[in-house]
Formats: structure tokens, sequence, C-alpha cells
């Protein structure tokens, strides 16, 4: 039984003081557009509207964009993420951040961006009888949500899209799984998801936008 107390105190503690050298940094890996907008497009930093309390550490656990894990700044590190997605995957004809007479620009918010994990309830519950993690029961839980929104305007101040992106996830794992280690991954993948979306909305609205820039 003293073996498995300390079993438990080790996975608390790993929880705890491990994550604190995991770095996470936002990415994408969409692959090349199917087609583009033709269209040069400006485009500006979004701005961060996500709870506050989504990017803070819950006791033994971790939170992927928390200022001590993050890279860098939350709406800089998810505005150059997409600005080098839909460059270098030929979105459009032409993105940069700065840009003499651009057909569109694009401004965007981030109303939610984020992954947490931990000892789940499931875990808290068991832990003086924790001899039972050892079968395998799901005491770590990591969850976590993107959502994105961006919309297309003329230099003018018409809006001409909006275009909206969101996934979500919530999964739980045995003691044997090291989920401080794959969060980073599973966030990049709900923004793979969210992005996708955005990206396919930008799509159904190709001739519209192209047309709409040749006619300023």
């Amino acid at each position: 039984m003293k073996t498995i107390r300390l079993l438990a105190t080790v996975l608390l503690v790993g929880l705890t003081i491990g994550c604190a050298s995991i770095s996470y940094k936002p990415s994408l890996s969409l692959g090349t557009s199917p087609s583009s907008v033709h269209a040069r497009v400006q485009m500006n930093q979004l701005a961060d509207a996500s709870p506050p309390d989504e990017k803070e550490t819950k006791f033994a656990g971790f939170a992927a964009t928390e200022p001590g894990t993050l890279a860098g700044d939350l709406a800089t590190e998810v505005t150059n993420a997409l600005l080098t997605d839909f460059s270098n995957n030929q979105v459009f004809d032409t993105i940069q951040k700065r840009m003499t007479n651009p057909d569109l620009v694009m401004n965007g918010t981030i109303h939610r961006f984020y992954a947490q994990s931990g000892i789940n309830a499931l875990g808290w519950s068991t832990v003086w009888m924790d001899f039972i993690w050892l079968f395998g029961l799901p005491i770590q839980s990591q969850y976590g949500a993107v959502d994105i929104e961006l919309t297309l305007q003329r230099p003018d101040g018409t809006t001409l899209g909006t275009y909206h992106g969101k996934s979500e996830f919530s999964e739980s794992f045995s003691m044997y799984t090291n989920i401080q280690l794959a969060i980073g991954t599973r966030l990049n993948k709900a923004f793979d998801e969210a992005v996708g979306q955005i990206r396919s909305q930008l799509m159904n609205d190709a001739d519209k936008l192209a047309a709409r820039t040749d006619a300023h």
C-alpha cells in the first residue's frame, strides 16, 4: 500500500513540476489549398478575447497557453501561424502583415484557444485508494478548444465576409499516459480543425471575393 501511495505522490508531483519545462507554440499543418482566393490581402493581428481563466494552470495540472508555457503572446503566435499557413499553402494570391494598396484587409478575434490537463474528478475521488489506478482507471483528463473568427473587408471598411472555425476536445487517460507531453500536439490538431473550417468557407466565397476586389 505504501508503494502505491508513493506512485500517486510521484504522479502528482510530476504533474505539478514536470510540466514547467514544456513549451507550446501554435502551428498548423494543413497542406496546400486546392484553390486560391485571387486577392492581395493585408493581415492585421488578431484580437485575443479568450477567457483569462482558460490560460491558468490548475493545481497538479498544466495549461498550454499560460504565459510561462506559451512561446510568446497568444495573439501574435496565432496570427503568425495563420499568416504562415495562408501564405505557404496558397490560400490567397498574396498575404502579408504590411502591404501597399491591398485588395482586402483581414481582421480577426480569438474567442477561445486553450488546452488544460491534470488529475480529474475520478482521480481525486480515488486518491486514497489509488491502488486501483494500476488497473488503468482513467484518472487524468485533457480538454480544450479553439474558436477563431476572421473577417475580410475592403480597405474602406466594408465587410465582405465573416469566417468562423471551432473545435473542442475532452479526453481521459490512465496514469500510464504522460498527457503533458502530448497536449500541445492535441491543441494544434484542434487548431488545424478550426482553420480547416475557415479555409473551406473562404474557398466557397473565392469567386465572390475575387469579383468584388476586381470591382473596386
